[in-house]
């Protein structure tokens, strides 16, 4: 459960360094969609997600003004690896995010953003709480695992996960503190492999 409560902190706080790098950046898609890819990455005893897991998000940040889509998906296997691939639809800029994850350990082994390679980010959240909670989004509602936590880069970041229920790493819903406000991320549906 523990590897369960950091990989949910760990994913929240790629979302909250994402919202501050945009705005240093005047609202850089491409460095909001490199943070969002790595919301799924810590250290896991074993990833056993499948090829063909999808998962679809609203995004919205910025006070509510810019406001897009996030489509998540296991692409293919590579030896002990598995490529994830999301790809981002922010006021019609796209993004499309790859990452190379050992299943053995969650470790990202590469990272690309639209086909070129990228830096992998590397920031540890403080978990400042755990508990369990029911929440609604568009996908349904379901009985969550809920972390808040806390970096150098947001002052409260807050995930909902079920990975029983749904796919990959169970992100439902989450929110981080940012200088621009939150942002926010809601799952609006998923499919599992067959």
């Amino acid at each position: 459960m523990k590897t369960l409560f950091a990989l949910l902190a760990a994913s929240a706080l790629c979302l909250s360094a994402s919202a501050a790098q945009a705005e240093e950046q005047k609202f850089d898609i491409g460095q909001l969609a490199r943070q969002i890819a790595v919301t799924n990455v810590s250290t896991m005893n074993l990833i056993n997600w499948k090829v063909g897991e999808t998962a679809n998000y609203n995004v919205t940040a910025m006070f509510g003004f810019v406001k897009g889509t996030l489509a998540k998906s296991v692409a293919s296997e590579e030896g002990n690896a598995v490529w994830i691939k999301q790809d981002m639809n922010l006021m019609n800029q796209k993004q499309l995010v790859e990452m190379l994850m050992d299943r053995a350990d969650g470790k990202i082994l590469k990272m690309k953003q639209n086909g070129q390679d990228a830096q992998i980010p590397d920031e540890k959240p403080e978990v400042i709480s755990q508990d369990y909670a029911e929440i609604t989004v568009p996908a349904g509602t379901f009985k969550c695992v809920h972390v808040i936590a806390k970096s150098k880069s947001s002052s409260k970041i807050e995930v909902w996960a079920n990975p029983v229920e749904t796919v990959m790493e169970g992100s439902v819903k989450q929110i981080a503190a940012s200088q621009m406000g939150e942002v926010t991320m809601e799952m609006t549906s998923f499919k599992k492999a067959n």
